[in-house]
């Protein structure tokens, strides 16, 4: 291999297809591309061959030292020269689909990267303040243990375990209690609750580009929660004083719940909205039938424009329905049941926008083991939920994954 110099100005300005081209070139080219000991690729200039340029992953972001990126790069963070598209298409072709080569070592998940250089040659080098310092044998930076949450105060340990004791049923001021006489953390109640309407967020963007495999049977049920600032509403001799109504729909079979929508009135519109929102959940995997109880309001669920909605709505089910065999509710029913067993002993939700809702649905369908489902998860049970931990899921809403291009070259 020649020996390693500095960059030269052989490479000008490529249209996108020329580039493509070029980086399929190098990829096919035996023993040309090499992996280094720091976790960088070695791709010689196509043109002049003493010529050496270094394509590295940082941040998982891809760089290279020719000029074509040095003078196109600040176009947008995704822009490729040559030499990464011809690096990503050889890593792809002989490490993923051939199994030729080893997985590159900088993608590995205990690999450290050097937070200036990229760097992989990582060494320990103390502690400070419980937590794990590093340094680079190659650029000697010194950083902290690098972590998913950037300069935040609490570690995403705390925050994913307050998450999990909330919503499993402790209260905002038991957990902070709790939290600060165990591990010493100065917390207050009302920091969770901001935690919950930060992270309850991201985390449902991740599991909902998620796409669960279903039953062709699905279930709602309507339940009602007390709202600050809701309405008083009746139904036969009962009366509700400040309540809101929680709109849920869930798969028969894996007990998925694909819908858990808050709504100001019991009206077809939350009804709608409930089905839009699982019908977007579901990714196209829809249901022939869909049983609900004889409430008026879920009468337009079946009247949609989707592709492939089209489905056999059976309301009126239970134990007095004149049906015969009787259809029933009971899933759902017994899922509200655990529901409602933690909203009964809450004074009530602050707001529509409150992210309690999603986060039930989260924690019921990724976290909670079933007895039923023979202590998986429903997630699990979709082939979707591979963690059962607010910790993974919060590691994985937040951190990026590599893009990497999985195309075979044309031959």
């Amino acid at each position: 291999m020649p020996n390693e110099i500095p960059y030269e100005a052989d490479e000008r300005n490529y249209p996108l297809n020329s580039r493509l081209t070029c980086g399929l070139e190098i990829s096919k080219k035996e023993n040309w591309i090499t992996e280094n000991q720091d976790g960088s690729f070695s791709v010689p200039s196509q043109n002049h061959e003493e010529t050496i340029y270094r394509v590295r992953v940082i941040n998982n972001s891809w760089t290279c030292n020719c000029p074509d990126w040095k003078y196109h790069h600040e176009e947008g963070p995704d822009f490729e020269c040559k030499h990464i598209i011809g690096t990503k298409f050889w890593i792809a072709t002989n490490a993923y689909l051939k199994e030729e080569i080893a997985k590159p070592k900088v993608f590995s998940e205990d690999s450290i990267q050097c937070v200036k250089c990229g760097s992989i040659r990582i060494i320990k080098f103390g502690i400070s303040d419980n937590k794990q310092i590093f340094k680079c044998k190659d650029c000697k930076k010194k950083f902290r243990e690098p972590s998913i949450l950037k300069k935040a105060h609490y570690s995403p340990e705390t925050i994913t375990l307050t998450l999990d004791l909330y919503f499993s049923g402790m209260s905002l001021r038991k957990i902070a209690r709790t939290v600060s006489a165990n591990f010493g953390e100065d917390l207050c109640y009302s920091t969770i609750y901001t935690w919950i309407q930060k992270f309850v967020p991201k985390i449902s963007e991740y599991v909902n580009s998620l796409s669960p495999e279903l039953s062709d049977t699905w279930h709602a049920d309507e339940l009602f929660v007390k709202m600050k600032g809701g309405i008083d509403y009746k139904t036969g001799s009962r009366k509700y004083e400040k309540i809101a109504f929680l709109w849920n729909v869930m798969d028969r079979k894996t007990r998925f719940l694909l819908s858990s929508k808050l709504s100001a009135y019991r009206d077809h519109i939350g009804a709608n909205r409930a089905f839009d929102e699982a019908r977007k959940n579901a990714h196209g995997n829809y249901p022939e039938i869909v049983t609900t109880d004889s409430l008026k309001s879920y009468g337009h669920i079946k009247y949609n424009t989707s592709t492939g909605w089209n489905v056999k709505h059976i309301e009126n089910v239970g134990i007095r329905s004149k049906r015969l065999p009787s259809p029933n509710n009971n899933r759902i029913e017994r899922m509200n049941g655990t529901l409602r067993e933690r909203v009964k002993v809450q004074r009530g939700w602050k707001s529509p926008q409150s992210q309690i809702a999603e986060g039930q649905r989260i924690h019921y369908n990724f976290v909670k083991p079933h007895q039923a489902l023979e202590g998986m998860t429903p997630a699990q049970r979709a082939g979707i939920g591979s963690d059962k931990s607010w910790l993974e899921l919060l590691k994985k809403s937040l951190t990026p994954e590599i893009k990497q291009t999985s195309e075979k070259p044309e031959d």
